[in-house]
């Protein structure tokens, strides 16, 4: 019962720990160790050396009603991209999201997975531009 139940833990340990060749991506200090995770997982295919710089996640909110309860926030990404065969290039992805909480725990899970989105649209971007 033992082993089989330690076998299982092993395979599953196994499958949950990826190589991903990221030996063709240079970041630079502006990226956490998240984006970076998140742009090697989808640019993991592209084989082009390519420099990352500049990333800037802004968000603005906009268009509060009278009560102060509801309120769109743009999300704005930003990254500068640069490969062997061209010069810098600014790439941007945008969001709008309604929301009806300013500052909250909700708030902040919410940053996060639109964040990430937005560097999914990004990568998009890069891998139709890099092909």
């Amino acid at each position: 019962m033992f082993t089989r139940n330690f076998i299982v833990l092993i395979f599953l340990s196994s499958c949950s720990i990826t190589n991903i060749d990221t030996n063709n991506l240079d970041f630079d200090d502006s990226f956490s160790n998240t984006d970076k995770f998140q742009f090697n997982k989808c640019l993991s295919n592209t084989t082009e050396e390519i420099e990352l710089s500049d990333l800037q996640f802004n968000y603005l909110a906009e268009n509060i009603n009278s009560q102060g309860l509801e309120f769109n926030t743009r999300y704005i990404l930003s990254i500068t991209l640069k490969t062997k065969d061209s010069g810098d290039m600014k790439l941007d992805s945008m969001r709008l999201n309604t929301t009806n909480y300013i500052s909250s725990n909700m708030a902040d899970s919410e940053k996060k997975v639109i964040k990430n989105l937005l560097i999914s649209d990004i990568c998009k971007s890069i891998n139709n531009y890099a092909e």
